[in-house]
């Protein structure tokens, strides 16, 4: 029997990160993978979805090149090229993947893994057990899986999931998409800019329902512009697979519980309501966990009530975020190896939506503050005012909002929407980390012309002071 100080279950951002950081700590490490190492993130999510997007904007930057002063003719789009690109992104990065847990010395195991008891792990390929090992330590890093309600006809051709919808050959004509979230709006946007109409279904009353309400507002607006039509306060009543369409029927909030009823036909229904984690078929009944409804509890250091499992990643519940899973994943590596590490901020985890302009964020809305009792300062700015953003020609609609706690000057909040402000709002979170001040930021010095430049003058509108508007 294979004797481990660490096994972890499921080889994506967070199980993967865990075992390379953990051989490096010193520890004997076993990974369990059923597919392929990397995950959904790499294989059926973030990568292959930021490939179709970055594609996409290639395409958006090609039809209005002519205001940069170059004149292209005959752009059009070649979607299998686009799945080629994507799919040669997602073969190198998948090889890098293999490459680092080689080089780690970390024992890759394929199969399914199903625990028996406390410290045994039984390595299963199609029902039949291959091996039996045991771990001083067990981590369940398993992810999750687009949600589908029981009754909804997901048929893999019609009615899709995120999943489905990433191998799709052809651009279908019209779409409609069930959630307004993160993966909904940001596949309306790569549909809409490749000549699909799209509708999108959002039960609450923005987009974006976790992000602050006037970024939601103003991506709506933006891709209203685009060609995008939203339902909010509506929800899925039905849908029904046809001949040659796909009938779904909404129904409209009024605020009385009473509404209009609609129906809406499209080629192609897209499910973006959620994800589940992956939990089945791990042995997880014999080990009485304590769960948060499906979700596993961990305590700070992502240990369950069992001692020796640890469980990270989409199974412990929201956000799901592969960048938090492989946060989770490098502590419970040191924590198991006894070395130092700071735990982690809830706080100030980034998120971001990748659509064009893009949306990132980092600590409480305005609302969230308010609610937790702050009396909280506002400060913005709008990136019209920005020279870089002059320059790129895109994002010109975008802002940035800053909250802050008034008598303190604690950042409890950033908010950007606008081109690229993915790649600005990790300095945030670590700025909110080394709890920097509204002073300290605004007294910071950025590059000129860059976008960061947005956080000096944001910061400095803090005290109704900002130097451009």
């Amino acid at each position: 029997m294979k004797k481990y100080d660490l096994l972890i279950i499921g080889g994506g951002p967070g199980g993967y990160v865990a075992a390379i950081k953990g051989a490096q700590l010193g520890l004997n490490v076993g990974l369990v993978e059923r597919d392929k190492v990397g995950g959904a993130c790499l294989h059926k999510g973030c990568i292959p979805t930021k490939a179709l997007i970055q594609s996409t904007h290639v395409y958006e930057l090609c039809k209005k090149s002519k205001e940069y002063g170059i004149i292209t003719e005959g752009v059009h789009v070649d979607f299998r090229e686009f799945h080629k690109r994507k799919r040669s992104i997602v073969s190198k990065l998948f090889g890098g993947v293999k490459h680092l847990l080689k080089k780690n010395g970390v024992d890759l195991l394929n199969g399914t893994g199903q625990i028996s008891s406390p410290g045994k792990i039984m390595v299963k390929e199609n029902d039949t057990i291959k091996e039996e090992i045991s771990s001083k330590n067990i981590i369940i890093s398993t992810g999750s899986s687009p949600m589908v309600f029981k009754g909804m006809p997901h048929d893999k051709k019609s009615v899709l999931t995120s999943d489905d919808i990433l191998e799709l050959e052809e651009i279908p004509s019209s779409l409609v998409i069930i959630g307004g979230g993160p993966i909904g709006v940001e596949f309306a946007y790569i549909f809409n800019a490749l000549g699909s109409k799209v509708t999108v279904v959002e039960v609450m009353d923005e987009i974006l329902p976790t992000n602050d309400k006037d970024i939601g507002k103003t991506l709506r607006k933006s891709l209203s512009e685009k060609g995008i039509k939203f339902l909010t306060q509506t929800e899925l009543n039905n849908i029904e697979v046809k001949k040659d369409t796909v009938e779904t029927t909404v129904k409209k909030h009024d605020g009385n519980g009473d509404g209009n009823t609609e129906t809406l036909q499209s080629e192609k229904v897209l499910l973006a309501m959620g994800r589940k984690p992956e939990t089945e078929g791990l042995g997880l009944e014999t080990l009485n966990l304590e769960y948060n409804g499906r979700f596993i509890n961990a305590d700070e250091n992502m240990q369950t009530n069992q001692s020796g499992i640890y469980a990270i990643g989409d199974v412990t519940g929201p956000p799901l975020l592969a960048h938090l899973a492989s946060a989770q994943g490098l502590l419970v590596a040191h924590h198991i190896a006894g070395a130092d590490y700071p735990p982690i901020n809830c706080n100030t985890i980034p998120k971001v939506t990748y659509t064009n302009p893009q949306v990132a964020s980092v600590g409480m809305t305005q609302e969230e503050a308010e609610l937790a009792g702050h009396d909280v300062k506002i400060g913005g700015f709008p990136f019209m005012a920005n020279a870089k953003t002059r320059i790129i020609g895109e994002g010109e609609e975008g802002f940035i909002k800053v909250i802050t706690d008034a008598s303190s000057g604690e950042i409890l909040g950033v908010h950007l929407i606008g081109h690229e402000v993915g790649e600005l709002i990790g300095g945030m979170s670590l700025a909110m980390n080394l709890e920097a001040t509204n002073l300290e930021v605004s007294a910071n010095i950025f590059p000129h012309p860059t976008i960061s430049e947005v956080f000096a003058e944001a910061f400095h509108m803090i005290e109704g002071k900002a130097i451009h508007i």
